[in-house]
């Protein structure tokens, strides 16, 4: 019986087996015929489709109102043509990619008719009448939508109801949208309702209505009397509040960082920015705030639900410009140091990694100083770059608006041909937010500067044109840069990496003196203004301006005065500079404004054997040396003022991450009184660029063209002085420096593209 039984049970698991696996079959041609059925009917509709008539155009005719492109907005039929004006070349060398094509849908067009019909109904033209031309032609269709607005129902009164014995009643009812005397408009309507709902809500009537009472009378008298009613009803307190999803924080201090407490009146308002300030501390990946009232109906309980992100986090990034050459970086982040949600951030940069090969030379054409041109040391400038940086941030500093920084560093910095430095030092800053998006900064920040050998002598006798040896000993000693600052920022935008829509502006106070423990004295202001808006349903219009100014207190050193013909001196690091990837793009970093022109003696023979003074002016005319423009190093000095205007327009292409731009710049650098080395007078600079959207922001590679000419720069150079080899200014024997007639964009190649400069950045210039 064993034998059979176990013959009986393999005879039915083959059979169990067979029957797996052709159900299995079964179900996989079930799976295949399935998905294949879509697709062939799918290509059928597709071939149908492309026998329809190409809608070559679409016109509206007969609107006043409303222009044509809100209208066609509002319907499905659109024209084939090109993606983009800027991708112009590329549709009339009919590159597919680059052209959109429509066909004519019958049912879409009907449906278009009321779609524009309802689209005038709805904003108080009840009486407008649409019809449709068709003109067809070899399988090309031309549409247009003939309109009749009539007259709009006007709104002949607006009563705002129920708010009796409201605090602020006129405040509440300020500004709506739908206004009396103008077309009755349901979705200003709407947004009416809104406007009250939200403005009770912040006075703590949580559940507050507004009814609507509108008497449309016959479209004979084309008037509307329109009641709002508002329902109030009861006035809350904040009750419990719970916080949910807890694991390594403490609720008390997820409570501490909400924007109202236990028995303050509700605001709708602070329910909105305390969700999103949960979510700025990046402390959890999902936060939702949700109410009830309690039991005792005046209160309203509060329930955090968030789920908590890591708490600790180590980052890399690596990346190439053109101005940075090779630069790597890393951090390390505890969000919840010692508890509290204090934070602790560790970040190291390195920058201007392998310039002693590439200064100058692609990718990095304006980092460090090219070793092969004399007279200047190239060695400080083509070293590596280093930020270590250690921040530690106290949230709810004495409120909940309030933050607190601390930051301490040490930093190698070097601007080609401007300085190379070392520092260490510490700041502190106080943050308040004093409105929905605007915050203001109290800073201060000590650090010691130490200019690094080889470079003292570039900084003030290339740069600043102090080529005494005396007044260089004096001037580059180690010395505190302390100032003080004060900053206002408003950021009114949609998104922070690549916004669409909105503004940004930053205004910035700062000074420096004795009194604030620095070794530099000056006082500094700066201003900021970006305007983004959207063009159709992809495009964005970006404008930018910027301005600023420094003036240096006394000498601009404490304690120091120079010689009586010397300039005072401003620190290199608070000078108005601007050329660059993200100022002016036709120019080299820092290249736009006032410069000073380096040039090897072998050079300038014409100056062989003049006489040097006791100020190291070599007693010399640039423009008779025999010097030619190609020749001539530049290397920018700054300036007291600044102003630099941006337009940008940004196109998406192929596909959301790639997009194109267009773009013009334009500005000055420049200080008041200067004689020699005048600067250009207000430059523009077009130009075009591509961009890559990545995590870290856009990618981008900019040109700019410049459309500057000659400019007139002092000359510095090196000869021997009592037997040593020392940078010397070609002037006068009164130390006046003469200027060179200078030729930017002289060299081989055509001048076109002289004039072209390459910028190679990680997000947008502004």
């Amino acid at each position: 019986m064993v034998p059979l039984a176990r013959h009986a049970r393999n005879e039915a698991g083959k059979q169990s087996r067979w029957a797996d696996v052709s159900f299995r079959c079964l179900v996989l041609f079930a799976c295949g015929f399935i998905l294949a059925l879509p697709v062939r009917v799918r290509a059928q509709t597709t071939t149908a489709r492309d026998t329809l008539p190409v809608v070559r155009s679409v016109n509206i005719e007969g609107n006043t109102a409303f222009s044509d492109k809100e209208i066609q907005r509002a319907v499905a039929t659109r024209a084939s043509g090109c993606r983009s004006i800027f991708l112009a070349p590329l549709c009339w060398a009919r590159i597919g990619a680059a052209s959109r094509t429509e066909r004519l849908d019958s049912r879409e067009l009907r449906t278009d008719v009321a779609r524009i019909r309802v689209f005038y109904i709805r904003r108080g033209y009840r009486a407008a009448r649409v019809d449709t031309t068709l003109v067809r032609s070899e399988g090309i269709a031309h549409v247009t939508f003939s309109i009749e607005e009539g007259k709009p129902v006007i709104v002949r009164r607006l009563e705002v109801a129920g708010l009796e014995g409201i605090p602020d009643a006129e405040e509440i009812v300020s500004d709506l949208a739908l206004e009396p005397g103008e077309p009755f408009s349901e979705l200003d309507l709407t947004v009416s309702r809104g406007q009250i709902e939200r403005n009770l809500g912040n006075r703590g009537y949580a559940e507050a209505v507004v009814l609507v009472e509108a008497q449309l009378p016959k479209l004979d008298t084309l008037v509307a009397d329109v009641v709002l009613r508002a329902v109030p009803g009861t006035r809350f307190t904040i009750g419990s509040i719970a916080v949910d999803g807890i694991e390594q924080l403490d609720t008390a201090d997820v409570v501490r960082l909400l924007r109202f407490r236990t028995g303050d009146l509700y605001r709708t308002d602070d329910i909105i920015m305390s969700q999103r300030d949960l979510y700025s501390m990046a402390l959890f990946n999902y936060v939702d705030i949700s109410y009830e009232p309690s039991s005792a109906g005046s209160t309203m309980n509060v329930r955090v639900q968030v789920n908590e992100a890591e708490m600790r986090g180590v980052q890399f990034g690596f990346g190439i410009s053109t101005t940075e050459c090779v630069q790597l970086e890393a951090g390390w982040a505890n969000r919840n140091f010692f508890g509290g949600t204090r934070k602790l951030e560790i970040n190291a940069v390195l920058s201007n990694l392998a310039t002693q090969r590439l200064a100058e030379q692609f990718p990095c054409t304006q980092a460090g100083i090219d070793p092969s041109r004399e007279g200047i040391d190239s060695d400080p400038f083509n070293k590596p770059n280093w930020l270590l940086r250690a921040d530690f941030r106290q949230p709810w500093f004495l409120g909940t608006e309030n933050w607190a920084h601390l930051g301490l560093f040490t930093e190698r910095q070097s601007l080609p041909g401007i300085y190379a430095r070392n520092s260490f030092g510490g700041d502190i800053r106080f943050s308040r937010e004093v409105s929905l998006n605007t915050a203001v900064t109290a800073a201060y920040r000590a650090e010691l500067d130490n200019l690094e050998q080889g470079s003292a002598d570039v900084l003030f006798c290339a740069n600043f044109l102090i080529c005494s040896p005396d007044d260089i000993d004096r001037i580059q000693e180690p010395r505190w840069l302390s100032p003080i600052s004060l900053t206002l920022a408003r950021n009114r935008t949609d998104v922070v990496l690549n916004p669409s829509t909105g503004y940004r502006l930053t205004l910035e106070g700062e000074t420096a003196s004795r009194f604030t423990g620095s070794g530099w004295a000056y006082y500094r202001a700066q201003g900021e203004f970006s305007w983004f808006r959207r063009l159709g349903a992809r495009n964005v219009v970006a404008l930018r301006l910027r301005g600023g100014l420094v003036r240096p207190v006394g000498s601009g050193i404490e304690g120091e005065s120079l010689s009586d013909t010397r300039e005072p001196v401003t620190h290199p690091l608070k000078r108005q500079f601007a050329g660059g990837a993200y100022t002016v793009r036709g120019f080299g970093q820092n290249l736009l404004g006032p410069k000073v022109l380096l040039a090897n003696p072998a050079d300038l023979p014409g100056c062989d054997g003049k006489p040097v003074t006791e100020n190291n002016t070599w007693v010399c005319d640039p423009n008779e040396s025999g010097l030619q423009a190609a020749r001539a190093f530049p290397r920018p000095v700054g300036g007291e003022n600044a102003i630099v205007a941006n337009v940008e327009i940004r196109v998406p292409f192929a596909s959301a991450n790639w997009g194109w731009v267009a773009f013009l710049d334009m500005g000055r650098v420049w200080t008041i009184g200067e004689g020699v080395g005048t600067s250009e007078a207000f430059a523009w600079t077009p130009g075009v660029g591509l961009r890559y959207e990545s995590p870290v922001g856009p990618l981008r590679v900019d040109i700019g063209y410049s459309t500057g000419g000659n400019e007139l720069a002092p000359v510095v150079s090196e000869t021997l002085v009592n037997g040593s080899l020392e940078l010397v200014q070609l002037g006068t024997a009164d130390d006046v420096p003469l200027a060179y007639d200078w030729d930017p964009y002289a060299g081989s190649g055509s001048d076109f593209f002289n004039r072209l400069q390459l910028h190679l950045s990680i997000g947008h210039a502004f």
